[in-house]
């Protein structure tokens, strides 16, 4: 696989190694961070590497995460192993998310190809989740229950979290706490009608976040909780081919769907950005403040986008293996492009 970084049309910075742009480089010395991780499913693994590095560097203060779906899982983990054992336990609670995610993966048909995608895809087609998995089980809220202690995580509260979930019934996003995160909430956000029951949580239906908020970005913004906001973002943003075959199409209008969130709060910020610049904001302190974010995005596209989607539900401990190193070479090229300005 190919290491690549790739962010908004403004960037203009480059590491030497790997290609990589960024809007403004972020100041040297501490660091005050906060970070924003985008859903993928288990192409998540490049925001595990990512946040693996990251966490390598003492001097990186980490002071509030949202996350969305795959980004929700690698969050809580974070969150949940920080309340253990500060940077080293974050670590190694991401590492064993991921290898659970790996061992559950293992006994997927879906590895093999053959018929049973196509199967797949027919069946979700034609039946909802309750038809196909009446007993609603699901392999991600045992992996949950097995790595966070979501009594501990709401008492210690490390840092904000935000999680996001869409509401079903008014198609709005709802975000989720740090002091009220439970198991059901972060399999909400990661809820894929096709293959999960809806999610209650008190008596309202949600799924992905991913539909509108991935992740958030506007509300990690105006928390305030530092001055640079760095994005994870690996739902590729540009097609490589025109997609041709009905699972091509399929899979490049969920990137669609899944990638307008982000690109649309992104917008929003800007323009906000703009407007605090403006003399008339002098008497708005949190527009001032905005105005001066340092607004950062790590991008895996070029890397993901050349992934077969299936890899995103049916990952091998290889391609797993092999996004963590890609995400720690794009933090690293991220790390060495502010240590240069």
């Amino acid at each position: 696989m190919k290491n690549a970084l790739g962010l908004m049309p403004q960037a203009a910075a480059r590491a030497p190694a790997s290609a990589a742009r960024f809007l403004q480089p972020a100041r040297s010395g501490d660091l005050k961070l906060s970070l924003a991780l985008q859903g993928g499913g288990a192409h998540g693994a490049f925001t595990w590497g990512v946040l693996e590095r990251l966490l390598e560097e003492d001097q990186l203060d980490i002071r509030a995460l949202s996350g969305t779906s795959a980004g929700a899982l690698n969050a809580v983990a974070l969150a949940s192993g920080w309340c253990q054992a500060g940077r080293a336990g974050a670590r190694a609670s991401l590492a064993r998310l991921w290898q659970t995610v790996t061992r559950e993966a293992a006994g997927s048909p879906l590895r093999y190809g053959g018929l049973a995608p196509l199967a797949l895809g027919l069946m979700t087609y034609l039946f909802s989740p309750r038809e196909l998995n009446p007993l609603d089980i699901n392999p991600m809220r045992r992996l949950l229950e097995e790595l966070v202690d979501f009594d501990a995580l709401r008492r210690c509260r490390p840092m904000p979290i935000l999680i996001a979930a869409t509401n079903v019934r008014t198609g709005e996003g709802r975000i989720f706490r740090e002091h009220e995160l439970t198991a059901d909430m972060v399999l909400a956000s990661a809820c894929l009608p096709q293959l999960h029951h809806t999610v209650e949580i008190e008596g309202e239906p949600y799924w992905d976040g991913g539909f509108v908020s991935n992740p958030p970005v506007l509300p990690l913004a105006t928390l305030g909780r530092s001055r640079t906001l760095l994005v994870v973002r690996i739902n590729p943003t540009a097609a490589q081919a025109m997609p041709r075959s009905a699972a091509a199409i399929r899979n490049r209008a969920n990137e669609v769907v899944f990638g307008q969130p982000l690109a649309n709060e992104l917008r929003q910020l800007e323009a906000i950005r703009r407007f605090g610049r403006n003399p008339l904001s002098l008497l708005q302190p949190q527009l001032r403040r905005l105005a001066r974010l340092d607004l950062q995005v790590i991008d895996g596209d070029e890397t993901l986008a050349s992934l077969d989607p299936l890899t995103k539900v049916a990952p091998t401990v290889t391609l797993v293996e092999g996004l963590r190193e890609e995400g720690r070479a794009a933090a690293e090229a991220w790390l060495r492009a502010r240590d240069r300005a």
